[in-house]
């Protein structure tokens, strides 16, 4: 059965950007599920970043998360480490490490 992983977008006091927590997320099995939770006051866009540095922001969502609201679910298909950036705020980094199933 799929599990259900959340990625909580935290604003953190006295540093400049958010906080993705878990960072890096692991133990993840292909099929489960991700969300992302925007607890910050501002929208937050993760987008998967790719080999040349740019991102795609339609990867894992097709719009940004608004202030206090979580994004649609995402499911991994394959094993892949997926590093993903805020697309309004990129060096706002995080990843998501997808292990093979068992």
């Amino acid at each position: 059965m799929p599990f259900t992983w959340t990625i909580n977008i935290n604003k953190t006091l006295g540093t400049k950007g958010v906080v993705f927590k878990p960072n890096p997320l692991t133990q993840v099995a292909p099929g489960d599920q991700i969300i992302w939770a925007n607890n910050d006051t501002v929208p937050h866009w993760p987008g998967l970043v790719n080999e040349d540095g740019s991102i795609d922001t339609t990867f894992f969502m097709p719009n940004q998360i608004a202030p206090n609201s979580t994004s649609p679910t995402f499911s991994p298909g394959v094993a892949a480490t997926l590093n993903y950036a805020d697309s309004l705020n990129p060096t706002e980094k995080g990843s998501i490490q997808v292990s093979s199933a068992t």
